[in-house]
Protein backbone atom coordinates (compact mmCIF):
# COMPACT_ATOMS: atom_id res chain seq x y z
CA UNK A 1 0.00 0.00 0.00
CA UNK A 2 3.00 2.65 0.72
CA UNK A 3 4.58 1.68 -2.61
CA UNK A 4 0.91 2.76 -4.35
CA UNK A 5 1.40 6.14 -3.36
CA UNK A 6 4.85 6.88 -4.02
CA UNK A 7 3.91 5.63 -7.62
CA UNK A 8 0.93 8.15 -7.41
CA UNK A 9 3.15 10.96 -5.76
CA UNK A 10 5.91 10.69 -7.73
CA UNK A 11 3.87 11.20 -11.58
CA UNK A 12 2.31 14.48 -9.84
CA UNK A 13 4.05 18.16 -9.98
CA UNK A 14 5.31 19.82 -6.94
CA UNK A 15 2.67 22.42 -7.46
CA UNK A 16 0.04 19.85 -7.32
CA UNK A 17 1.61 18.10 -4.66
CA UNK A 18 1.09 21.29 -2.57
CA UNK A 19 -2.52 21.95 -3.57
CA UNK A 20 -3.65 17.75 -3.12
CA UNK A 21 -1.58 18.12 0.59
CA UNK A 22 -3.71 21.42 1.20
CA UNK A 23 -6.92 19.87 -0.31
CA UNK A 24 -6.55 16.65 2.03
CA UNK A 25 -5.76 18.54 5.03
CA UNK A 26 -8.76 21.31 4.81
CA UNK A 27 -11.26 18.42 4.10
CA UNK A 28 -9.67 15.54 6.86
CA UNK A 29 -9.94 18.64 9.25
CA UNK A 30 -13.87 19.42 8.16
CA UNK A 31 -14.71 15.71 8.67
CA UNK A 32 -12.72 15.09 12.22
CA UNK A 33 -14.65 18.40 13.25
CA UNK A 34 -18.29 17.35 11.87
CA UNK A 35 -17.35 13.60 13.80
CA UNK A 36 -15.83 14.83 17.19
CA UNK A 37 -17.88 18.46 17.49
CA UNK A 38 -19.42 18.31 20.85
CA UNK A 39 -23.14 18.45 21.72
CA UNK A 40 -24.06 22.21 21.96
CA UNK A 41 -23.70 22.90 25.68
CA UNK A 42 -26.81 24.25 27.14
CA UNK A 43 -26.95 28.02 28.36
CA UNK A 44 -26.45 28.55 31.92
CA UNK A 45 -29.05 30.10 32.86
CA UNK A 46 -27.39 32.61 34.66
CA UNK A 47 -25.34 33.85 32.36
CA UNK A 48 -26.29 37.64 31.91
CA UNK A 49 -27.92 37.47 35.13
CA UNK A 50 -27.98 40.58 36.93
CA UNK A 51 -29.22 42.00 40.50
CA UNK A 52 -30.45 45.57 40.71
CA UNK A 53 -30.56 48.09 43.91
CA UNK A 54 -32.78 50.70 44.28
CA UNK A 55 -31.09 54.01 46.70
CA UNK A 56 -32.77 57.50 47.35
CA UNK A 57 -30.84 59.79 49.33
CA UNK A 58 -27.80 59.49 51.09
CA UNK A 59 -26.73 61.97 53.64
CA UNK A 60 -23.40 62.85 55.37
CA UNK A 61 -25.10 62.08 58.74
CA UNK A 62 -28.53 62.59 59.38
CA UNK A 63 -31.18 60.12 58.36
CA UNK A 64 -33.96 61.66 57.17
CA UNK A 65 -36.85 58.81 56.20
CA UNK A 66 -35.93 55.00 56.02
CA UNK A 67 -34.70 55.20 52.30
CA UNK A 68 -32.15 57.93 53.32
CA UNK A 69 -28.46 55.91 54.31
CA UNK A 70 -25.66 57.50 55.83
CA UNK A 71 -22.72 57.94 53.61
CA UNK A 72 -19.92 56.25 55.49
CA UNK A 73 -23.22 53.02 55.14
CA UNK A 74 -22.99 53.74 51.53
CA UNK A 75 -19.00 53.54 51.37
CA UNK A 76 -19.14 50.27 53.38
CA UNK A 77 -21.48 48.49 50.62
CA UNK A 78 -19.45 50.17 48.11
CA UNK A 79 -16.57 48.08 49.36
CA UNK A 80 -18.20 44.78 49.55
CA UNK A 81 -19.56 44.99 46.14
CA UNK A 82 -16.04 45.96 45.16
CA UNK A 83 -14.87 42.91 46.75
CA UNK A 84 -17.67 40.06 45.93
CA UNK A 85 -20.02 41.48 43.01
CA UNK A 86 -18.49 43.05 39.47
CA UNK A 87 -20.58 46.60 39.19
CA UNK A 88 -22.37 46.52 35.27
CA UNK A 89 -23.64 49.84 33.74
CA UNK A 90 -26.75 50.59 31.93
CA UNK A 91 -24.96 50.51 28.84
CA UNK A 92 -23.15 47.19 29.47
CA UNK A 93 -26.66 45.90 30.52
CA UNK A 94 -28.02 47.01 26.85
CA UNK A 95 -24.90 45.49 25.01
CA UNK A 96 -25.49 42.38 26.58
CA UNK A 97 -29.56 42.20 25.54
CA UNK A 98 -28.45 43.01 22.09
CA UNK A 99 -25.59 39.84 21.98
CA UNK A 100 -23.02 42.01 21.92
CA UNK A 101 -21.09 41.38 25.11
CA UNK A 102 -21.75 39.03 28.27
CA UNK A 103 -22.67 40.45 31.76
CA UNK A 104 -19.56 39.56 34.26
CA UNK A 105 -20.38 36.66 36.62
CA UNK A 106 -22.05 38.22 39.90
CA UNK A 107 -23.02 41.35 38.24
CA UNK A 108 -25.10 44.41 40.66
CA UNK A 109 -26.74 47.82 38.49
CA UNK A 110 -27.13 50.54 41.05
CA UNK A 111 -29.65 53.06 40.35
CA UNK A 112 -31.17 56.02 42.55
CA UNK A 113 -34.05 57.37 42.06
CA UNK A 114 -36.03 60.81 42.73
CA UNK A 115 -33.05 63.39 41.63
CA UNK A 116 -32.18 64.79 44.72
CA UNK A 117 -28.67 66.88 45.35
CA UNK A 118 -27.12 64.67 47.87
CA UNK A 119 -26.65 62.00 44.69
CA UNK A 120 -24.09 64.79 43.02
CA UNK A 121 -22.55 65.43 46.44
CA UNK A 122 -21.87 62.37 47.97
CA UNK A 123 -22.77 59.49 45.71
CA UNK A 124 -21.07 61.21 42.56
CA UNK A 125 -17.39 61.47 43.84
CA UNK A 126 -17.88 57.92 44.94
CA UNK A 127 -18.33 56.79 41.76
CA UNK A 128 -15.39 58.05 40.44
CA UNK A 129 -13.40 56.62 43.46
CA UNK A 130 -14.73 53.19 42.43
CA UNK A 131 -15.17 53.31 39.10
CA UNK A 132 -18.55 52.55 39.24
CA UNK A 133 -21.51 53.65 37.17
CA UNK A 134 -25.10 54.12 38.10
CA UNK A 135 -28.56 55.06 36.74
CA UNK A 136 -30.13 58.20 38.14
CA UNK A 137 -33.32 59.17 37.75
CA UNK A 138 -35.22 62.21 37.96
CA UNK A 139 -38.78 63.76 38.76
CA UNK A 140 -38.58 66.84 36.38
CA UNK A 141 -40.83 69.07 37.88
CA UNK A 142 -38.90 68.10 41.55
CA UNK A 143 -35.82 69.40 39.26
CA UNK A 144 -37.74 72.25 37.82
CA UNK A 145 -39.04 73.48 41.08
CA UNK A 146 -35.30 72.81 43.13
CA UNK A 147 -36.90 70.74 46.01
CA UNK A 148 -38.87 67.51 46.72
CA UNK A 149 -42.57 68.10 47.86
CA UNK A 150 -43.20 66.03 51.40
CA UNK A 151 -40.30 63.87 51.10
CA UNK A 152 -40.26 62.98 54.78
CA UNK A 153 -37.64 65.00 56.15
CA UNK A 154 -38.71 66.41 59.75
CA UNK A 155 -37.75 69.57 58.90
CA UNK A 156 -37.13 70.37 55.52
CA UNK A 157 -37.51 68.72 52.35
CA UNK A 158 -33.68 67.78 50.05
CA UNK A 159 -32.70 70.17 47.38
CA UNK A 160 -32.43 68.23 43.51
CA UNK A 161 -29.69 68.10 41.76
CA UNK A 162 -29.85 71.20 39.16
CA UNK A 163 -29.34 70.80 35.34
CA UNK A 164 -25.84 71.89 35.56
CA UNK A 165 -25.22 68.92 37.51
CA UNK A 166 -27.01 66.45 35.99
CA UNK A 167 -25.42 67.51 32.55
CA UNK A 168 -21.77 67.23 34.29
CA UNK A 169 -22.35 63.39 35.51
CA UNK A 170 -24.47 62.51 32.10
CA UNK A 171 -21.40 63.49 30.52
CA UNK A 172 -18.42 62.04 32.74
CA UNK A 173 -19.92 58.68 30.89
CA UNK A 174 -20.46 57.19 34.57
CA UNK A 175 -24.25 58.34 35.02
CA UNK A 176 -26.74 57.34 33.16
CA UNK A 177 -29.80 60.29 33.42
CA UNK A 178 -33.00 58.66 33.27
CA UNK A 179 -36.91 59.09 33.66
CA UNK A 180 -38.85 59.30 37.13
CA UNK A 181 -41.71 60.53 35.03
CA UNK A 182 -42.85 64.87 34.80
CA UNK A 183 -45.28 64.70 37.97
CA UNK A 184 -47.10 61.40 38.86
CA UNK A 185 -44.33 60.45 41.95
CA UNK A 186 -47.53 61.15 44.22
CA UNK A 187 -50.44 59.21 44.95
CA UNK A 188 -53.75 59.79 44.43
CA UNK A 189 -57.39 58.94 45.66
CA UNK A 190 -58.30 55.75 44.36
CA UNK A 191 -61.49 54.80 46.09
CA UNK A 192 -64.47 56.13 47.65
CA UNK A 193 -63.02 56.27 51.05
CA UNK A 194 -60.07 58.53 49.93
CA UNK A 195 -57.69 56.00 49.88
CA UNK A 196 -54.45 56.88 48.06
CA UNK A 197 -51.89 55.11 45.65
CA UNK A 198 -49.27 55.63 43.07
CA UNK A 199 -50.49 57.76 39.80
CA UNK A 200 -49.00 55.46 37.37
CA UNK A 201 -50.85 52.02 38.52
CA UNK A 202 -54.47 53.06 39.54
CA UNK A 203 -57.28 55.24 38.41
CA UNK A 204 -58.20 58.13 40.05
CA UNK A 205 -61.77 58.64 41.96
CA UNK A 206 -63.54 61.68 42.02
CA UNK A 207 -65.52 61.88 45.05
CA UNK A 208 -67.38 64.92 43.25
CA UNK A 209 -68.43 62.87 40.34
CA UNK A 210 -68.47 59.84 42.52
CA UNK A 211 -67.11 57.72 39.21
CA UNK A 212 -63.73 56.48 37.89
CA UNK A 213 -61.18 58.07 35.39
CA UNK A 214 -61.83 55.91 32.19
CA UNK A 215 -59.16 54.34 30.52
CA UNK A 216 -58.67 56.98 27.71
CA UNK A 217 -58.10 59.46 30.53
CA UNK A 218 -55.31 57.21 31.87
CA UNK A 219 -53.32 56.80 29.24
CA UNK A 220 -53.29 60.32 27.96
CA UNK A 221 -52.55 61.72 31.35
CA UNK A 222 -49.70 58.83 31.30
CA UNK A 223 -48.29 59.52 27.67
CA UNK A 224 -48.28 63.45 28.29
CA UNK A 225 -46.24 63.44 31.55
CA UNK A 226 -43.69 60.67 30.23
CA UNK A 227 -43.26 63.05 27.08
CA UNK A 228 -42.78 66.05 28.67
CA UNK A 229 -39.84 64.58 31.25
CA UNK A 230 -38.38 62.94 28.16
CA UNK A 231 -38.14 66.50 26.64
CA UNK A 232 -36.99 67.78 29.05
CA UNK A 233 -34.16 65.90 29.20
CA UNK A 234 -33.32 66.08 25.89
CA UNK A 235 -33.94 69.87 26.14
CA UNK A 236 -30.86 69.92 28.72
CA UNK A 237 -28.96 66.82 28.39
CA UNK A 238 -28.81 66.33 24.95
CA UNK A 239 -29.55 63.31 24.73
CA UNK A 240 -32.94 61.26 23.87
CA UNK A 241 -34.30 58.70 26.70
CA UNK A 242 -35.44 55.31 26.65
CA UNK A 243 -35.69 54.35 30.05
CA UNK A 244 -38.65 55.19 32.57
CA UNK A 245 -38.04 53.99 36.41
CA UNK A 246 -41.66 54.10 38.03
CA UNK A 247 -42.28 56.21 41.22
CA UNK A 248 -42.74 53.50 43.73
CA UNK A 249 -42.05 50.57 41.46
CA UNK A 250 -45.69 51.09 40.52
CA UNK A 251 -47.22 50.99 37.08
CA UNK A 252 -49.98 48.68 35.71
CA UNK A 253 -50.32 46.89 32.41
CA UNK A 254 -52.39 50.39 30.46
CA UNK A 255 -49.17 52.40 31.75
CA UNK A 256 -46.47 50.07 30.76
CA UNK A 257 -48.04 50.19 27.08
CA UNK A 258 -48.27 53.84 27.04
CA UNK A 259 -44.75 53.96 28.00
CA UNK A 260 -43.43 51.49 25.46
CA UNK A 261 -45.54 53.74 22.85
CA UNK A 262 -43.52 56.77 23.64
CA UNK A 263 -40.33 55.30 22.95
CA UNK A 264 -39.73 53.75 26.58
CA UNK A 265 -38.78 50.03 25.44
CA UNK A 266 -36.66 49.54 29.15
CA UNK A 267 -38.86 50.05 32.61
CA UNK A 268 -37.63 49.64 35.97
CA UNK A 269 -39.86 48.34 38.75
CA UNK A 270 -39.37 47.26 42.52
CA UNK A 271 -39.20 43.47 42.52
CA UNK A 272 -37.68 40.99 43.72
CA UNK A 273 -35.39 38.30 41.97
CA UNK A 274 -32.45 37.91 39.36
CA UNK A 275 -32.91 39.92 36.03
CA UNK A 276 -31.48 38.69 33.10
CA UNK A 277 -30.23 41.06 29.62
CA UNK A 278 -32.15 38.72 27.58
CA UNK A 279 -35.10 40.45 28.53
CA UNK A 280 -34.77 44.13 30.32
CA UNK A 281 -38.11 45.35 29.39
CA UNK A 282 -39.36 45.00 32.96
CA UNK A 283 -36.31 45.13 35.46
CA UNK A 284 -36.93 44.45 38.92
CA UNK A 285 -34.73 46.43 41.90
CA UNK A 286 -34.40 45.97 45.60
CA UNK A 287 -34.91 48.46 48.23
CA UNK A 288 -32.24 49.34 50.11
CA UNK A 289 -33.28 50.96 53.31
CA UNK A 290 -31.26 53.23 55.91
CA UNK A 291 -31.52 50.37 58.77
CA UNK A 292 -29.93 47.68 56.64
CA UNK A 293 -26.46 46.91 58.06
CA UNK A 294 -23.74 45.40 56.47
CA UNK A 295 -24.59 41.64 56.99
CA UNK A 296 -28.14 42.20 56.01
CA UNK A 297 -26.72 44.55 52.70
CA UNK A 298 -24.38 40.93 51.75
CA UNK A 299 -27.84 38.74 52.65
CA UNK A 300 -30.55 40.28 50.51
CA UNK A 301 -27.86 40.72 47.25
CA UNK A 302 -26.85 36.81 47.42
CA UNK A 303 -30.60 36.27 47.47
CA UNK A 304 -31.61 38.98 45.03
CA UNK A 305 -33.78 40.50 47.66
CA UNK A 306 -36.29 37.01 47.35
CA UNK A 307 -38.34 36.33 50.67
CA UNK A 308 -38.45 32.67 50.94
CA UNK A 309 -41.14 32.33 53.60
CA UNK A 310 -43.95 30.28 53.37
CA UNK A 311 -47.48 31.59 52.52
CA UNK A 312 -49.31 31.96 55.84
CA UNK A 313 -53.02 33.12 54.76
CA UNK A 314 -56.07 33.78 56.87
CA UNK A 315 -59.60 34.68 55.32
CA UNK A 316 -61.65 37.59 55.83
CA UNK A 317 -65.64 37.50 55.07
CA UNK A 318 -66.97 40.75 53.76
CA UNK A 319 -69.71 39.79 54.71
CA UNK A 320 -69.34 40.20 58.21
CA UNK A 321 -67.11 43.58 57.93
CA UNK A 322 -69.56 45.77 55.46
CA UNK A 323 -72.51 47.19 57.00
CA UNK A 324 -74.83 49.83 55.87
CA UNK A 325 -73.45 52.26 57.85
CA UNK A 326 -70.43 52.59 56.18
CA UNK A 327 -68.60 54.55 59.66
CA UNK A 328 -69.29 50.93 61.77
CA UNK A 329 -67.95 49.16 58.88
CA UNK A 330 -64.89 51.30 59.10
CA UNK A 331 -64.79 50.54 62.89
CA UNK A 332 -65.17 46.46 61.88
CA UNK A 333 -62.51 46.49 59.65
CA UNK A 334 -59.67 48.89 61.93
CA UNK A 335 -60.15 46.28 64.95
CA UNK A 336 -59.49 43.31 62.40
CA UNK A 337 -56.61 45.32 60.76
CA UNK A 338 -55.26 45.82 64.31
CA UNK A 339 -55.32 42.39 65.03
CA UNK A 340 -53.64 41.16 61.67
CA UNK A 341 -51.15 43.52 62.78
CA UNK A 342 -50.21 41.79 66.09
CA UNK A 343 -50.27 38.57 63.92
CA UNK A 344 -47.74 39.02 61.69
CA UNK A 345 -49.29 36.75 58.63
CA UNK A 346 -47.73 37.34 55.17
CA UNK A 347 -51.24 36.48 53.42
CA UNK A 348 -55.11 37.14 53.08
CA UNK A 349 -57.79 35.76 50.67
CA UNK A 350 -60.35 38.65 51.12
CA UNK A 351 -64.32 37.57 49.99
CA UNK A 352 -64.60 39.44 46.65
CA UNK A 353 -68.18 38.60 46.16
CA UNK A 354 -70.99 38.17 48.63
CA UNK A 355 -72.38 35.00 50.03
CA UNK A 356 -75.88 35.89 47.77
CA UNK A 357 -73.84 37.25 44.47
CA UNK A 358 -73.38 40.96 44.99
CA UNK A 359 -69.69 42.21 44.24
CA UNK A 360 -68.06 44.43 46.59
CA UNK A 361 -66.36 46.15 43.84
CA UNK A 362 -67.36 48.06 40.60
CA UNK A 363 -68.49 46.15 37.93
CA UNK A 364 -70.91 46.18 34.80
CA UNK A 365 -71.21 42.24 35.45
CA UNK A 366 -73.08 42.04 38.36
CA UNK A 367 -75.18 43.96 41.13
CA UNK A 368 -72.68 45.62 43.43
CA UNK A 369 -73.53 45.63 47.08
CA UNK A 370 -70.85 47.97 48.17
CA UNK A 371 -67.31 49.65 46.70
CA UNK A 372 -65.06 48.37 49.81
CA UNK A 373 -62.93 45.40 48.69
CA UNK A 374 -60.55 48.40 47.32
CA UNK A 375 -60.27 49.62 50.76
CA UNK A 376 -60.10 46.61 53.00
CA UNK A 377 -57.17 44.85 50.70
CA UNK A 378 -55.07 47.94 50.66
CA UNK A 379 -55.69 49.34 54.28
CA UNK A 380 -54.89 45.68 54.99
CA UNK A 381 -51.85 45.61 53.31
CA UNK A 382 -50.48 48.73 54.30
CA UNK A 383 -51.49 48.99 58.01
CA UNK A 384 -51.27 45.57 58.51
CA UNK A 385 -48.46 45.07 56.84
CA UNK A 386 -49.45 42.25 54.65
CA UNK A 387 -47.51 41.72 51.60
CA UNK A 388 -49.63 39.10 49.82
CA UNK A 389 -53.86 40.13 49.55
CA UNK A 390 -55.54 38.28 46.93
CA UNK A 391 -59.26 38.36 46.18
CA UNK A 392 -61.42 34.82 46.38
CA UNK A 393 -63.97 34.46 43.84
CA UNK A 394 -66.38 31.55 43.65
CA UNK A 395 -66.71 30.45 39.51
CA UNK A 396 -70.67 29.77 40.63
CA UNK A 397 -70.83 33.69 39.98
CA UNK A 398 -68.88 33.92 36.54
CA UNK A 399 -71.75 31.88 34.19
CA UNK A 400 -69.20 32.18 31.39
CA UNK A 401 -66.05 32.82 29.73
CA UNK A 402 -66.44 36.26 28.53
CA UNK A 403 -68.57 37.04 31.59
CA UNK A 404 -65.58 35.66 34.11
CA UNK A 405 -63.39 37.78 31.56
CA UNK A 406 -64.91 40.92 32.29
CA UNK A 407 -65.12 40.67 35.65
CA UNK A 408 -61.90 39.96 36.28
CA UNK A 409 -60.70 43.12 34.24
CA UNK A 410 -62.98 45.22 36.92
CA UNK A 411 -61.21 43.41 39.86
CA UNK A 412 -57.61 44.66 38.44
CA UNK A 413 -59.00 47.90 38.01
CA UNK A 414 -60.08 48.70 40.36
CA UNK A 415 -58.73 47.17 43.94
CA UNK A 416 -55.34 47.28 45.14
CA UNK A 417 -54.61 42.79 45.25
CA UNK A 418 -52.17 40.68 44.21
CA UNK A 419 -54.28 38.34 42.31
CA UNK A 420 -57.42 35.76 42.40
CA UNK A 421 -58.41 32.35 43.61
CA UNK A 422 -60.95 30.76 42.05
CA UNK A 423 -63.11 28.82 44.16
CA UNK A 424 -64.67 25.65 42.51
CA UNK A 425 -66.69 22.43 43.76
CA UNK A 426 -66.30 19.29 42.62
CA UNK A 427 -69.32 19.40 40.27
CA UNK A 428 -68.46 22.70 38.78
CA UNK A 429 -65.05 21.03 37.55
CA UNK A 430 -66.91 18.97 35.36
CA UNK A 431 -67.57 22.62 33.45
CA UNK A 432 -64.40 24.45 34.22
CA UNK A 433 -64.00 28.03 32.37
CA UNK A 434 -61.57 28.25 29.93
CA UNK A 435 -59.21 30.06 32.81
CA UNK A 436 -56.27 30.99 30.07
CA UNK A 437 -58.35 34.11 28.69
CA UNK A 438 -59.88 35.00 32.01
CA UNK A 439 -56.50 35.28 33.74
CA UNK A 440 -55.23 36.63 30.80
CA UNK A 441 -57.58 39.60 30.91
CA UNK A 442 -56.75 40.25 34.57
CA UNK A 443 -53.23 40.67 33.58
CA UNK A 444 -53.95 42.73 30.88
CA UNK A 445 -54.24 45.20 33.51
CA UNK A 446 -52.25 43.39 36.02
CA UNK A 447 -49.10 41.98 34.79
CA UNK A 448 -47.70 40.78 38.13
CA UNK A 449 -51.09 38.89 39.26
CA UNK A 450 -50.67 35.27 40.30
CA UNK A 451 -53.90 32.81 39.99
CA UNK A 452 -55.13 30.23 42.37
CA UNK A 453 -57.50 27.28 42.63
CA UNK A 454 -59.46 26.29 45.70
CA UNK A 455 -61.22 23.04 45.09
CA UNK A 456 -60.13 19.79 43.69
CA UNK A 457 -56.59 19.99 41.99
CA UNK A 458 -57.84 20.44 37.89
CA UNK A 459 -56.30 18.92 35.01
CA UNK A 460 -54.89 22.12 33.63
CA UNK A 461 -53.03 22.61 37.17
CA UNK A 462 -50.06 23.73 35.92
CA UNK A 463 -51.27 27.28 35.16
CA UNK A 464 -52.10 28.56 38.36
CA UNK A 465 -49.29 29.53 40.49
CA UNK A 466 -51.39 28.27 43.75
CA UNK A 467 -53.80 25.35 44.53
CA UNK A 468 -55.79 25.29 48.13
CA UNK A 469 -56.34 21.54 48.84
CA UNK A 470 -58.15 20.59 52.02
CA UNK A 471 -56.04 17.75 53.91
CA UNK A 472 -58.62 14.91 52.76
CA UNK A 473 -57.96 16.07 49.62
CA UNK A 474 -54.48 15.86 50.07
CA UNK A 475 -54.86 12.39 51.30
CA UNK A 476 -56.90 11.06 48.40
CA UNK A 477 -55.04 11.97 45.58
CA UNK A 478 -52.45 10.30 47.73
CA UNK A 479 -54.33 7.18 47.84
CA UNK A 480 -55.76 7.37 43.82
CA UNK A 481 -51.44 8.24 42.68
CA UNK A 482 -52.68 11.27 41.08
CA UNK A 483 -49.51 12.41 38.43
CA UNK A 484 -48.03 15.03 39.68
CA UNK A 485 -50.02 15.90 42.77
CA UNK A 486 -46.99 16.68 45.07
CA UNK A 487 -46.24 19.94 44.74
CA UNK A 488 -45.21 21.49 47.53
CA UNK A 489 -44.50 24.80 46.76
CA UNK A 490 -47.78 25.44 44.60
CA UNK A 491 -50.07 23.67 47.22
CA UNK A 492 -51.94 25.96 50.35
CA UNK A 493 -53.22 23.52 52.43
CA UNK A 494 -56.80 24.65 54.19
CA UNK A 495 -56.93 24.26 57.83
CA UNK A 496 -59.68 23.43 60.12
CA UNK A 497 -61.02 25.54 62.70
CA UNK A 498 -58.89 23.00 65.01
CA UNK A 499 -55.97 23.12 63.51
CA UNK A 500 -52.64 22.27 65.75
CA UNK A 501 -52.74 18.18 64.35
CA UNK A 502 -53.04 18.89 60.97
CA UNK A 503 -50.30 21.53 60.74
CA UNK A 504 -48.17 19.57 62.68
CA UNK A 505 -49.04 16.66 60.02
CA UNK A 506 -48.89 18.50 56.53
CA UNK A 507 -45.71 20.65 57.78
CA UNK A 508 -43.62 17.13 58.76
CA UNK A 509 -44.84 16.25 54.84
CA UNK A 510 -43.46 19.57 53.86
CA UNK A 511 -46.23 21.67 53.06
CA UNK A 512 -45.82 24.62 54.21
CA UNK A 513 -48.24 26.98 53.04
CA UNK A 514 -51.05 26.70 54.89
CA UNK A 515 -54.92 29.03 54.99
CA UNK A 516 -56.71 29.16 58.02
CA UNK A 517 -59.78 28.50 56.46
CA UNK A 518 -62.11 30.19 59.14
CA UNK A 519 -63.18 33.85 58.81
CA UNK A 520 -60.53 36.00 60.88
CA UNK A 521 -62.79 38.26 62.12
CA UNK A 522 -64.45 35.51 64.47
CA UNK A 523 -60.59 34.38 65.43
CA UNK A 524 -58.77 34.62 69.21
CA UNK A 525 -55.73 33.82 68.25
CA UNK A 526 -54.10 31.65 70.78
CA UNK A 527 -50.27 31.75 71.59
CA UNK A 528 -49.86 28.25 69.23
CA UNK A 529 -51.69 30.34 66.14
CA UNK A 530 -49.43 33.42 66.26
CA UNK A 531 -45.97 31.16 66.41
CA UNK A 532 -47.57 29.36 63.26
CA UNK A 533 -48.41 32.53 61.38
CA UNK A 534 -46.41 35.19 62.55
CA UNK A 535 -43.69 34.72 59.61
CA UNK A 536 -44.12 38.40 57.95
CA UNK A 537 -40.70 39.39 57.38
CA UNK A 538 -39.31 42.21 60.03
CA UNK A 539 -37.75 44.90 57.79
CA UNK A 540 -41.20 45.41 55.77
CA UNK A 541 -41.75 48.97 54.92
CA UNK A 542 -44.24 51.35 54.19
CA UNK A 543 -43.84 52.97 50.99
CA UNK A 544 -44.67 56.86 51.40
CA UNK A 545 -47.59 57.70 48.36
CA UNK A 546 -49.37 54.12 48.95
CA UNK A 547 -50.48 54.00 52.50
CA UNK A 548 -52.85 56.57 52.83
Amino acid sequence: MKSDRVIVFSKLTSQSVRLFISLVIIFSGFFTRAETSPAPEKKDPLTNSFVALCYHDVSNGFVGNAFSIRKKDLIEQFDYLKAHYNVVGLQDIIEASQGKKVLPPKAVLITVDDGLASFYENVYPLLKTYKFKAVFAIVGKWTEDGVAPDYGFKDTNPKMASWKQLKEMSESGLVDVVSHTYDMHQGQVFNPQGSQAPMAAFFRYDSITKSYQSEEDFVNRVQMDLRKNNELIKKHLGKDNSVIVWPYGASNGLSRKAAEDVGLKIQMTLRAGLNNASDISQIGRGLIFADMDLPQFANVLEHAFVDSSPLRMIRVDLDSIWKKNEAEAEQVLGDLLEKTLALGANGALFQAVSDSGDAYFPTSQMSVRADYLNRAAHTMRHRSRVPNVYARVPQTFLKNTETAKAVIRDLAKYTDIDGVFFEVSSKEKAKELSFEPVMAAGRSVRPHWQYGVIGPRPENAEIFDYLVLTPQQLEKEKLEAVPNSIKQKQDIIALPKDYNIVASHVMAEGYLNLFYDVNFKDVVPDPDFKTLFSVRQSNAKHIKGEAK
